[in-house]
């Protein structure tokens, strides 16, 4: 049970990695990660992501964690912060 645990805590953190590092570099959304944390809006005072830029972020997900997160789904997917976020994609079945 313990092996679970820590896989998906290694998940999570590859989640977690994977936004931040989308958001950063490849988007040019934020300039840093100073002050993100799992409780950080998605939105505004957090991840700044507009609706366009989650759109994005969401297909991005999609592709490299191998989940679907229909069309309809991705406009409640503001309301999350970061640390929700990982979780709803963990939850559709992420993989690694």
């Amino acid at each position: 049970m313990e092996m679970a645990i820590m896989s998906t805590s290694t998940l999570d953190n590859e989640i977690r990695e994977f936004v931040l590092t989308t958001v950063i570099d490849e988007m040019n959304i934020l300039l840093s990660r100073d002050g993100i944390t799992d409780e950080s809006p998605v939105t505004v005072g957090g991840l700044e992501l507009d609706s366009l830029s989650l759109i994005e972020l969401t297909l991005r997900l999609e592709s490299r964690f191998g989940v679907e997160i229909p069309d309809t789904d991705i406009e409640p997917l503001a309301s999350l912060t970061l640390g929700g976020l990982v979780t709803e994609v963990v939850r559709r079945g992420a993989k690694a």
